[in-house]
């Protein structure tokens, strides 16, 4: 059952992610508003594995009370995460996934509803310097990092944490709850407005290149800070 909550987290990290290439390649003007509102129902989807996560992670904590057990589980959940990124870096994979989930959401929900997808146009040649892009291209980076960062650690960090602190069990959740929350309005605020508005302009390509990249850098990190707190 440990596999089953590392595998879910994977895929729920793995849709938030990939709702961002299913944007950048599923075009039908005509058809606008219902291939957005398909999106957001796999969007949705990601919170069930994250439903399924949360109370197999409480049981090993609260139950099984295995700390090396809970280590590996979050280890492993990270290790999912990258290895499912990394298809994203495809473009044949993301083009091919993205048609594929509208495709069968499509068929369950919209009774096989008449779309005509059409491919997100080459994208144009940026104005800016290149010190100006470089700078921009950092702040972008170090923003999906921190986001993906403080979102990741509230989630999987609190029940290895709690074994250190028992008696303070509903002050991690209340801090993991803000740290969640500055993850959310980081993306919110300053990453997802910018990926959509390179995407209405026939670009995007770069920026979500830059996000899946990002984020398999992100758990990279936690999980070298897992080793690293294993060994002390």
């Amino acid at each position: 059952m440990f596999l089953l909550a590392a595998i879910s987290y994977g895929f729920s990290i793995f849709i938030d992610v990939a709702v961002y290439h299913l944007k950048f390649h599923i075009h039908d003007i005509k058809n606008l508003r219902y291939l957005f509102s398909l999106i957001n129902v796999f969007q949705f989807s990601a919170r069930a594995f994250v439903l399924i996560f949360i109370p197999i992670m409480a049981y090993y904590t609260e139950t099984v009370k295995d700390i090396d057990l809970v280590w590996r589980i979050t280890l492993y959940s990270h290790v999912f995460v990258i290895l499912l990124l990394l298809l994203l870096l495809f473009k044949k994979f993301s083009k091919w996934f993205s048609i594929a989930i509208v495709m069968l959401l499509n068929r369950v929900l919209g009774k096989n509803r008449e779309i005509n997808l059409v491919e997100n146009e080459k994208p144009s040649k940026s104005g800016n310097s290149p010190k100006e892009s470089i700078f921009k291209k950092i702040l972008f980076s170090g923003s999906i990092f921190i986001s993906g960062f403080f979102f990741s650690v509230g989630i999987t960090f609190i029940y290895y944490l709690s074994f250190w602190y028992p008696q303070k069990s509903l002050t991690l959740v209340s801090y993991s709850q803000i740290i969640n929350m500055v993850g959310s309005l980081l993306l919110i605020l300053f990453i997802d407005p910018k990926i959509m508005s390179s995407i209405d302009i026939g670009e995007g390509q770069k920026e979500i290149n830059i996000l899946t990249r990002s984020r398999i850098f992100v758990h990279i990190s936690l999980i070298l800070l897992l080793l690293l707190i294993k060994c002390y």
